[in-house]
């Protein structure tokens, strides 16, 4: 059983609508109507994590991504873009043992790069229903099923939200993610399955990951890992390849943002809510119909081009943020229990502790 609850209909959403597509066309979305400043512009202002410098490394750090179509936030795959690796190959790898082979494949995507890995039957509900430009959205057919990729980003730099280095951890997370997806693809392709390589397009990224087994959702609005937490950039690639599909996971995720709010409480645009889960959000970015924490896209866009950078506040003070260790390994058993009075400990030990502060970014590239 999926760790969501559907309380309605729930329709394909149109990818035109997001924050990042709206924010180029439609005057009611808040960041629309929020000038965008330039990396001059703020290095002027002298800030500690916005100098020249800074924004170098936030922009070599994208990279990759940005020279992708459809690789980074608000970026559409071009016509040809979503079109499967078409089977050159005169054969097809017919494993003789599908779970073996699964896990195979899941050890491939770890050699690639990924932090974590797992296999969904793809819900038609999560495919978008049509493009940023109005195409309409279709698998091929047979492409049934999802190997879900997450991808770690730099604890220590996301430390320093919304500064320019932590941007940078994010715009290199979208970099490696290209690249274990194209690889990925490009694995089964060469086995003879067909393969479409994906990041924010085609499909909901986070809806697929928890259906793959990979976390649950928090009142951040992101996939919370057992790993990473929040700390993690997702891709996918689809495959007609009937590899074996992992459970979904619960691991008190809900329970324990029910009493954190440490989230909402350090989002400089106020975009997180701080009350009870609902059926529907604040604005049309939102796809009603299942039962969570809708946060406001809009209001956190106009942020990020008021700063200049992404912000990641969110994903700094979670307190299921953490290295791994096994001090923290500890913590998170605690968590599995469900206590609210444990839950409530947490949250305070996590303060007391220093953990979800702003660090201020060490000057140069990190050692």
């Amino acid at each position: 059983m999926a760790p969501y609850e559907i309380v309605g209909e729930v329709k394909r959403f149109n990818q035109r609508y997001t924050a990042f597509s709206r924010v180029n066309w439609d005057p009611t979305c808040v960041a629309y109507r929020t000038p965008a400043k330039t990396a001059d512009e703020i290095a002027a202002q002298r800030k500690t994590g916005y100098s020249l410098e800074d924004f170098a490394l936030h922009s070599g750090a994208w990279a990759m991504a940005r020279s992708l179509p459809g690789a980074g936030p608000g970026r559409q795959p071009e016509r040809g873009e979503m079109e499967p690796c078409e089977t050159q190959l005169d054969r097809r790898y017919e494993p003789e043992d599908w779970p073996a082979f699964t896990r195979r494949v899941k050890r491939a995507a770890r050699f690639f790069g990924a932090s974590a890995v797992g296999v969904a039957r793809v819900d038609p509900r999560w495919v978008y229903a049509c493009d940023q430009q109005e195409r309409l959205v279709e698998l091929p057919q047979g492409m049934n099923t999802a190997v879900v990729l997450a991808v770690a980003m730099d604890y220590r730099m996301l430390r320093s939200s919304p500064s320019a280095w932590a941007a940078a951890a994010t715009g290199n997370g979208y970099s490696r993610m290209a690249f274990v997806k194209a690889c990925m693809a490009r694995h089964l392709h060469e086995l003879g399955w067909n393969a479409l390589a994906s990041g924010n397009d085609t499909a909901l990224s986070i809806p697929l990951a928890i259906d793959a087994g990979l976390g649950e959702a928090g009142r951040n609005g992101l996939l919370m890992t057992p790993q990473y937490g929040p700390r993690v950039r997702l891709c996918k690639v689809f495959t007609n390849a009937p590899l074996v599909p992992d459970s979904p996971i619960r691991f008190g995720v809900q329970e324990f943002c029910e009493v954190c709010k440490k989230c909402a409480e350090t989002c400089p645009a106020g975009s997180i809510p701080r009350g009870e889960m609902t059926p529907s959000g604040p604005t049309v970015s939102n796809n009603p119909g299942v039962l969570k924490w809708y946060s406001n896209a809009d209001k956190c866009l106009a942020f990020w081009r008021a700063n200049g950078v992404s912000c990641a506040n969110c994903i700094r003070s979670c307190p299921f943020n953490k290295p791994l260790g096994r001090i923290h390994d500890w913590a998170r058993l605690f968590v599995k229990v469900r206590s609210r009075l444990a839950n409530r400990a947490l949250v305070r030990i996590d303060g007391w502790l220093g953990y979800g502060r702003q660090v201020a970014p060490e000057n140069g590239v990190p050692r």
